[in-house]
């Protein structure tokens, strides 16, 4: 008897073969399909988990590190010397209805900037331990020379306005608990120790200051030049800031850091970058900031013009396993997409049937290379732990295929497979600049290898 392929109205009733269900009762190949595209979209939930579960972890860390770094000295900050003299200075003292009462003394701060500064500074680095997690310190031996002009104080100011007498050096710093040594300041070949200072107007927090002799405002003094030089010794961490205070700066910095990140207003001039440290140097003109060489305590925005030109660098670790873990799970869906793949194909090819529950056992697998990654880089270098993850997951999967009904030894071919994407994954990872070309090489390429394996395939049969 002849099948009816027509409905009540006569029209052919068609149907995908590729829809169909097969006569065992399994799914066809198109609803396999459907299957197999939810369940990938699916495996993007645990996916989204691990990356919260890396966000805790490095949370974690950045704790650390704040906690090992502010007992070490907290992040440094180079703000000095700076000349401060005070000045008498006269107002009007009103009364409500804006009559003069009287004049009122009072003194206010004037500070000047050195005409020359030079700073040479040697990096040493450090790990601290706080638990599992590495923090990187370091150690400043610093030496500071230069020259201060008294010209610009005749000049801008009245002399018998200044407070001779009472003029200090001051140097700010982020923090003093950091300071470890400083030797006494030396001006004009005298030797003279720090002691506190006050930090209500300075660049940064904590200040020292020096009170220092600059004559008395004698006429003949206009054209002295009374030079500097200290020397000191800072613990900190994190990150290292500058400030061109002189009318000519320049720093020369020497660390055994091998991935400084230079940060600012002012990159190096000169930078030298190599397995065994860095160095660089800034030479600075006075012409390239907004900030006047002296000016008054009621100006305070120069102290604020003068931090937004602050330069320098932050001592970032060689090697980030949390951000490296977390670019591998970008790569996530490509990955589960491979062994689906490779199933998929064993069904078209070796007309083997292979559950759906399979399928998920696989994807969960690969899940497990992230963990495996995130678990082994907290204590070992990233390389061996993504090697040790992707050989488990690799190896795990193919023996699992070797045991699959119908597919026997062939089920080795998802270890070249498996292997060759993560290796290739890891050659994206380390090449970070051209990870989208790699990336995009790498896709083409399985999608012409799959074209070819399934180009002899009859899709409606």
């Amino acid at each position: 008897m002849k099948e009816n392929n027509s409905n009540e109205t006569g029209k052919p009733n068609w149907k995908s073969p590729l829809m169909k269900m097969q006569g065992n009762g399994a799914p066809s190949f198109g609803l396999k399909i459907i299957i197999i595209t939810v369940m990938i979209f699916l495996f993007l939930i645990p996916l989204g988990m691990i990356k919260d579960l890396i966000r805790e972890r490095e949370g974690r860390k950045l704790e650390a590190e704040t906690d090992v770094v502010s007992s070490w000295g907290g992040e440094s900050a180079i703000g000095g010397p700076v000349l401060v003299v005070p000045r008498r200075m006269k107002r009007e003292v009103l009364d409500e209805a804006g009559k003069v009462l009287r004049m009122e003394e009072y003194t206010e701060r004037v500070y000047m900037l050195p005409r020359n500064l030079d700073l040479d500074v040697r990096s040493r680095s450090e790990m601290k331990h706080r638990g599992i997690f590495e923090v990187p310190v370091f150690t400043l031996d610093l030496s500071g020379s230069g020259d201060f002009a008294l010209e610009p104080l005749y000049k801008n100011y009245n002399s018998a306005d200044l407070i001779w007498d009472q003029a200090y050096v001051q140097f700010s710093y982020h923090h003093l608990k950091g300071m470890k040594k400083t030797g006494p300041l030396l001006w004009g070949g005298k030797e003279i120790n720090f002691e506190p200072g006050d930090s209500a107007l300075s660049f940064y927090d904590a200040v020292l200051k020096v009170p220092v002799d600059i004559g008395s405002g004698e006429t003949w003094n206009i054209s002295r030049t009374i030079p500097f030089r200290f020397n000191q010794e800072i613990r900190g961490g994190t990150s290292l800031e500058f400030l061109p205070l002189g009318g000519e700066t320049r720093i020369h910095l020497e660390s055994d850091w091998v991935s400084p990140s230079f940060q600012g207003y002012y990159l190096p001039t000169q930078q030298n970058i190599s397995d065994q440290g860095f160095t660089a140097e800034w030479e600075l003109h006075s012409l390239s900031r907004s900030v006047p060489e002296s000016w008054s305590e009621s100006e305070t925005s120069v102290f604020d013009e003068m931090r937004q030109t602050a330069f320098g660098l932050n001592y970032y670790p060689a090697l980030n396993s949390y951000n490296k873990t977390r670019r591998t799970i970008d790569y996530g869906i490509l990955f589960l997409i491979m062994p689906f793949m490779t199933f998929f194909l064993f069904e078209l090819i070796r007309k083997v049937r292979i559950h759906p529950i399979q399928y998920l056992l696989a994807g969960f697998g690969n899940i497990l290379f992230y963990l495996i990654l995130l678990s082994l880089s907290e204590h070992i270098a990233f390389m061996p732990s993504y090697l040790a993850a992707s050989a488990a997951v690799a190896v795990m999967l193919s023996l699992y295929t070797l045991s699959i009904d119908g597919v026997g030894w062939k089920g080795l071919y998802l270890l070249p497979v498996m292997s060759s994407g993560y290796g290739y994954l890891y050659f994206v990872l380390k090449s970070e600049d051209y990870a989208l070309v790699m990336g995009t090489a790498g896709l083409f390429a399985a999608l012409s290898i799959t074209m070819f394996l399934t180009r002899g395939i009859k899709w409606y049969d």
